[in-house]
């Protein structure tokens, strides 16, 4: 071979991929280890660009951007490369548009809808919480009706369960931004799952403390991935390379790349989006189970659009910059809804006003067909809907379709399709002989952010050194791959016993959640009448102002 024997080769230099490299030589110092990237840069699903500023050019993120208090993983590693974060600005009115084209505000945590799509906003989403506190990450069918949520879709759900089109429209947008996809697409267990890894619904959605939209990262959150790279050293990476084959025997495996470079590991760690691995060529083949895996595990679609300003008048609005929309109505007439599902202010830690856009699902990939100057006008035309003829005087105007990303496919995350989970369940974190996998979609944690990504860097990385290096390991370090691995933290293991013991706790609970049901559902009813009642009245005294 023409290359050098590694004790370990990462193939991708996203931050997971760099975490896993990071971990290694952090535990092991000696170890050899290399990052294989494709692209021509780091940082995976994360980019931050320069735009032109109020104060001059500044700096801002077009993929990845946001962390919170809960995220733990993500937070200590911030931490440890000396990166600062500041609070995701939130003061002011926040702007919605669903169950039609008026926009109205609110300043509550849920939009202020009408009496009746309120109630079933909050019926839905009680529901989609209390079923997701139940599954278990690792080991979701052990629910009885696990095999039922995994064959329909989150829409499937939302025809059981929604009857007003202001909460549907609530919940297709969060889709479309949280999943890049629409609720058709994606298995009701997997969004339980999904729902579950970050701690609840309110965490996911929100920007409160402790939730995903908490804080943003000085200098960008690409700053990560580029710190880590000079931690393990820029010539331990090797950019613009992607691999082509990887082709493992019972001692070593042999990696290529499309520039004819080679070398040999003790082992591999795959740290790609699924979609990826499909354009390697493994010998032996990989799994059944993972190839088939891949195919009903396809990434979102999102395009990410920042405007800067010179001022930030939509505070002076008394606006937080915060907008949820299902479309509304048409502003091109080729297209069925205008293009913006979400908005926030995007001002940085230095002061330069912007404003974030995300265009997500089927409307991402419907304006991704128009030309950038037809696009950027339904944008504006949308967004002044809510903001007013100001947002068309922007001092700089970048958009982002990561479905165009070389290598990446798509954004924001890989999500699995109806019937889907049980090859993810058996298959996502399983190693094949030498082969490790990390990447934010195997996380037990905060899967599909930063943090998940960091997570399974570090566990992945972990549990490699346990065979290569296993003196090097603490009892925490131990801790850590475990539930990676095996267990989850709810109680629901991995042995046979356990599943037995969970099987007979789950069964036992069945029979007893018809009675509880009817005590529970009387309960809430009147208690959902009366409280909505009562939130129904403050959104009418603090939030009724109307947009034409």
């Amino acid at each position: 071979m023409s290359g050098s024997h590694f004790d370990v080769i990462v193939i991708g230099g996203g931050i997971s991929g760099l975490t896993a490299a990071y971990t290694v030589k952090r535990k092991t110092p000696h170890a050899k280890v290399i990052v294989l990237e494709g692209k021509d840069r780091v940082g995976g699903r994360t980019l931050s660009v320069p735009l032109v500023g109020h104060n001059g050019a500044d700096k801002w993120d077009l993929g990845g951007q946001w962390v919170g208090t809960g995220q733990k993983h993500v937070m200590r590693l911030l931490s440890e490369l000396g990166l600062e974060t500041y609070p995701q600005y939130t003061s002011g009115q926040k702007l919605q548009q669903l169950g039609g084209s008026k926009v109205t505000s609110y300043s509550s945590d849920i939009p202020s809808l009408s009496f009746w799509a309120l109630v079933d906003l909050y019926w839905h989403m009680a529901k989609t919480d209390w079923y997701q506190r139940q599954i278990s990450v690792t080991d979701p069918f052990s629910h009885p009706r696990a095999k039922e949520w995994d064959a329909i879709s989150i829409g499937g759900f939302m025809d059981q369960t929604l009857y007003t089109q202001g909460a549907r429209d609530a919940v297709e947008a969060a889709s479309r931004v949280v999943l890049g996809c629409e609720p058709s697409q994606v298995s009701f267990l997997f969004y339980l799952v999904y729902i579950h890894m970050a701690g609840g619904l309110e965490k996911l959605l929100e920007t409160k403390e402790g939730a995903a939209q908490e804080y943003r990262i000085k200098g960008g959150a690409q700053e990560i991935s580029l710190k880590l790279m000079e931690s393990i050293g820029e010539d331990a990476v090797k950019l613009a390379d992607p691999v082509t084959s990887v082709c493992q025997t019972d001692k070593v495996v042999e990696v290529t790349t499309e520039s004819g470079w080679q070398g040999s590991a003790s082992f591999v760690i795959v740290a790609t989006p699924p979609k990826a691995m499909e354009h390697m060529r493994f010998q032996p083949s990989l799994s059944s189970a993972r190839q088939n895996l891949m195919k009903c595990m396809p990434m979102g679609s999102l395009t990410k659009i920042i405007l800067t300003y010179e001022t930030a008048f939509w505070r002076e609005a008394g606006l937080s910059g915060e907008i949820v929309s299902n479309g509304g109505d048409p502003v091109l007439t080729s297209c069925p809804k205008g293009p913006v599902c979400l908005s926030y202010d995007a001002t940085t830690e230095n002061g330069s006003p912007a404003l974030v856009a995300f265009l997500g699902g089927d409307l991402a990939t419907a304006y991704a067909t128009m030309t950038a100057k037809v696009r950027q006008e339904a944008v504006l035309e949308h967004l002044s809907v809510f903001f007013g003829p100001q947002v068309r005087t922007f001092l700089d105007y970048v958009e982002k379709d990561w479905n165009l990303e070389p290598l990446n496919w798509g954004s924001p995350v890989s999500y699995l399709t109806p019937g889907g989970m049980g090859l993810y369940t058996a298959t996502i974190r399983k190693p094949e002989g030498r082969l490790h996998f990390a990447g934010t979609e195997t996380a037990t944690v905060w899967s599909g952010y930063m943090s998940g990504a960091v997570q399974a860097g570090e566990a992945c990385a972990l549990a490699v050194l346990h065979r290569i290096f296993p003196s090097c390991l603490s009892q925490e370090d131990l801790d850590a791959i475990t539930p990676f691995l095996a267990q989850d933290h709810q109680g629901k293991g991995d042995t046979k016993d356990e599943r037995i013991v969970c099987s007979i706790l789950m069964r036992d609970k069945k029979k007893h959640s018809i009675s509880v049901w009817w005590v529970v559902s009387a309960g809430l009813s009147l208690g959902i009448v009366a409280g909505t009642v009562y939130l129904a009245g403050l959104a009418l005294k603090k939030s009724e102002i109307e947009w034409s």
